[in-house]
């Protein structure tokens, strides 16, 4: 596993005015293919929480909100993994999982954060700004907003789901598996946008503006480093942010 993760002379930088062309020309499947792999994914995800909420799955009261959620996204993930490897005979890096450039991961993902927080910062500011400009009642509204916008349950198994699991097996879904060929058949933009569009929209809230914003920087990280590291531990932070902050406006009653 670690051979496939690696390579033998690792390249951090490409002279070709198209980097992705190599990267673009190992991916094993099309975008039909993705696209129904992503469908029974989340077709998956669907049943089993049909089947909870109608009482065909006994789920045990001490268990998180997205408990058996982050279950199915697990055993779909090993699944897709284990098809990529043996049915595909296709290396792990082609999806993304590469461990090859893991130091300049490492840089690029201080500085994307740090970036990363002062744009939300700035979107928030801006966001505001134009309530108390266009709403009656500004005050509460951005708080209904940042309620919103956090994660509001409180246990270890959900903090382990949600900042952990999700991350990585989101990443692997989103950006590993449907980027490449939406890339190659959209272009580079449209890939972007799409992609950015569809992360957001599967998030099921009603106005899933963090989302948005939040696919456009994963993806842009994939796009730069062609490796799923970056963005991994972007949306880590990301998500243990938003648990953070949930934890503080309950405990102090901010919002």
């Amino acid at each position: 596993m670690e051979k496939d993760l690696q390579q033998d002379k690792p390249t951090e930088i490409s002279i070709s005015p198209d980097p992705w062309g190599e990267f673009t020309a190992s991916y094993p499947i099309g975008m039909v293919e993705a696209v129904l792999w992503m469908f029974a994914f989340y077709g998956a995800q669907s049943g089993a929480k049909w089947l909870a909420d109608n009482a065909y799955i006994d789920v045990p009261a001490w268990f998180p909100g997205h408990g058996l959620q982050n279950l199915v996204m697990i055993g779909g993930t090993l699944i897709l993994l284990a098809y990529w490897k043996l049915i595909r005979k296709a290396k792990l890096r082609s999806i993304g999982l590469r461990l090859d450039r893991l130091a300049g991961d490492l840089k690029f993902t201080v500085v994307a954060a740090i970036a990363m927080g002062a744009f939300y910062l700035l979107a928030a500011g801006v966001y505001w700004v134009a309530l108390r400009l266009f709403f009656d009642n500004p005050d509460l509204a951005f708080n209904s907003h940042l309620r919103g916008a956090v994660f509001q349950e409180h246990s270890w198994l959900f903090y382990l789901g949600v900042v952990i699991t999700m991350p990585i097996v989101e990443e692997v879904w989103f950006r590993g598996l449907l980027y490449t060929p939406m890339r190659k058949e959209l272009g580079r933009w449209g890939a972007i946008i799409l992609l950015s569009l569809l992360f957001a929209a599967a998030h099921n809230n009603a106005f899933p503006i963090n989302q948005f914003f939040g696919g456009l920087i994963f993806v842009w990280a994939y796009e730069k480093r062609q490796s799923l590291i970056a963005p991994i531990l972007l949306h880590i932070l990301g998500n243990g942010s938003l648990v953070v902050l949930g934890w503080a406006f309950e405990k102090w009653q901010l919002v």
